[in-house]
């Protein structure tokens, strides 16, 4: 099961143009998915792998050209690099089901209302900036941001669902999550959308390629849903 808060930026697609010119390219769940399928119709003689990389790894990848297309949490700084933002999402959280009879009201749940559960994050490492952003209002609504995964251990969804079963903890989450979730645990929205997670399309601001072109047309922005 994908985890709902680092899925989309998980999964690095790398294509090659005959023997020896190679490009990487970030790729995501849906959105992207569409834009590689729209690819592989322009350009059939681009194909496709995938590989895992963080948002804070592929700078410095894109900077080396080892890759030609990022899909990150966060902006990069620097004029060496172009970005274009993809898509903004509103999260919403995942809570146990008893837990959030007593708390929800009619337009959703008050971010406020989590104070006392322990809220299940990632390593802080993968995207610095993006971290900071998602804790900024935890912490403005008296929410503890207690320890976090190790760098490089991101916990799986199945222990994250398992956590918020027992009623102690809870995970944000964007809407459309595809993945079944156990009756013990609740999808609910967040009153007035405190929490909005965005994902930039980076690429080197020198490179000329026509089906890197074609991908970033493909990616064009989408906004809070």
């Amino acid at each position: 099961m994908p985890d709902p808060m680092t899925s989309w930026p998980t999964t690095m697609v790398r294509w090659a143009h005959g023997d020896q010119d190679h490009a990487r390219v970030r790729d995501g769940r849906r959105k992207g998915s569409k834009a590689l399928a729209d690819l592989a119709e322009a350009y059939p003689a681009t194909p496709v792998q995938a590989r895992h990389l963080s948002t804070s790894a592929q700078p410095a990848e894109l900077k080396s050209h080892d890759l030609d297309l990022g899909l990150l949490r966060e902006r990069p700084i620097g004029q060496d690099l172009d970005a274009m933002l993809v898509v903004e999402e509103r999260l919403e959280v995942l809570l146990a089901a008893e837990r959030a009879a007593g708390l929800v009201g009619p337009q959703g749940i008050r971010l406020d209302a989590l104070a006392g559960l322990e809220w299940i994050g990632f390593p802080r490492s993968g995207s610095p900036a993006w971290y900071e952003e998602l804790t900024a209002p935890l912490r403005s609504h008296w929410i503890a941001v207690g320890p976090t995964p190790p760098d490089g251990q991101t916990l799986i969804a199945e222990v994250k669902l398992a956590a918020v079963s027992a009623g102690r903890a809870f995970t944000p989450a964007p809407p459309g999550w595809s993945q079944p979730l156990p009756d013990t645990v609740t999808w609910l929205p967040l009153v007035g959308h405190p929490l909005v997670r965005r994902t930039w399309a980076v690429w080197d601001a020198g490179s000329h390629r026509r089906d890197l072109g074609h991908l970033l047309a493909a990616l064009d922005f989408r906004g809070p849903n």
